[in-house]
């Protein structure tokens, strides 16, 4: 029940005394309208939500984050110590889109059952943000690896790995204007953060081809225990749907030596997170000086290609070709990758997907030369 107050009935010319009229509203200039539906539309994600929040973030340079494609890939490195840093940032052209930064570090505790074994531990966190309301998602995670040699020399070897730590997805409703009086968001039913734990695994294989030459192939299925995403506070029945949706991984790839300088190294993914699949399939070429030990060299270049496909209901569709840059100085990876939208999304954004970029970084406590032999874990 509203009362129509003075003001609006000298503007309607209204000549009465002040009555009730239900369910009547006075009369709104277009910008509170508009505020008024966007008051609505968050409502609708605030429902919508989980489904949103079930997505993990992406990241298209697969090799410049291991440890968040599968935790079986913690500690498969030559050295003690490697750190990690990656940034992403994509569909600005056109909207507030998404940006994205990725930390880990993890080393190798020199332990096994077996002679050549080791076991490898880390650390990883994200923080992934998009939109006006800045919803993001924050994560914390440990990881584990048991790496078991299957034969004397260390080079070919299984891994398992775990993941497991805490996300939190947060909205931010500051940026969001709306009346003092609006009860949408004054409700108790929803909170701006959900916090949960999250549990994840992984196994690799790699095999020896001939001399410096390798394949591999992995899998992972992360958000095993499928948390509870909604919004909506603890005392509020969930609605259908809002259990987070389990991610699985494939992928693998390969080394082959084509001249005394030149090596191809072809890889694949395809992650699966219903309805959401996709398929990355490209190469790299390195050129780097003529090495006879599997240590890493003392430069070496990358430049590759990739295609990403978007599959749904079986069928493959394209969305980006992307387009990656690698230099190692030493100790020191840098590394560079740009997507080029080839879906139809492309006339919106110009073409242009967006850059990523990382720094990966090795410490030797003990110069390799003089490390005991272990597993010998091939550049990926």
């Amino acid at each position: 029940m509203k009362i129509i107050n003075q003001k609006w009935r000298d503007y309607l010319a209204l000549k009465i005394p002040p009555v009730e009229v239900p369910s009547v509203r006075p009369f709104e200039p277009e910008g509170a309208i508009a505020i008024r539906v966007n008051t609505l539309i968050v409502i609708a994600f605030l429902f919508l939500v989980p489904n949103l929040s079930g997505q993990d973030i992406h990241l298209s340079h697969i090799h410049a984050s291991p440890t968040y494609i599968n935790p079986a890939m913690t500690g498969l490195f030559n050295g003690d110590l490697r750190f990690i840093a990656n940034y992403r940032s994509q569909w600005n052209t056109f909207t507030n889109g998404f940006n994205t930064f990725l930390g880990s570090a993890d080393m190798k505790l020199n332990q096994g059952f077996g002679l050549q074994d080791d076991v490898a531990a880390g650390f990883q966190v994200t923080s992934d943000k998009a939109g006006d309301l800045n919803f993001s998602t924050s994560s914390a995670n440990f990881t584990l690896s048991y790496l078991k040699a299957l034969n004397g020399i260390g080079d070919h070897f299984v891994t398992f790995g775990i993941s497991n730590g805490i996300v939190q997805n947060r909205l931010d409703l500051s940026n969001l204007r709306v009346f003092d009086d609006d009860p949408y968001l004054t409700s108790t039913e929803f909170s701006p953060q959900r916090t949960y734990y999250d549990l994840s695994a992984g196994a690799a294989w790699f095999a020896p081809l001939r001399r410096q030459d390798f394949l591999y192939l992995g899998g992972s299925i992360f958000h095993l225990n499928q948390a509870l995403v909604s919004f909506k506070r603890g005392d509020q029945a969930p609605d259908p749907g809002s259990n987070l949706i389990p991610r699985y991984i494939l992928h693998g790839g390969a080394s082959i030596r084509v001249s005394q300088n030149a090596t191809l190294k072809p890889s694949f993914i395809f992650f699966d997170q219903h309805p959401h699949r996709e398929f990355n399939f490209g190469s790299f070429v390195k050129i780097t000086r003529e090495t006879r030990s599997y240590l890493r060299p003392e430069y070496a270049f990358y430049a590759g290609f990739w295609f990403r496909w978007s599959i749904k209901d079986g069928e493959f569709n394209r969305d980006a070709l992307i387009a990656s840059l690698r230099y190692d100085l030493r100790n020191t990876v840098f590394s560079f990758s740009f997507d080029l939208n080839i879906s139809p999304l492309a006339k919106a954004s110009k073409g242009f997907g967006g850059p990523e970029l990382s720094i990966m970084h090795f410490i030797d406590f003990i110069r390799p030369t003089r490390k005991r032999t272990k597993v010998k874990c091939p550049e990926v």
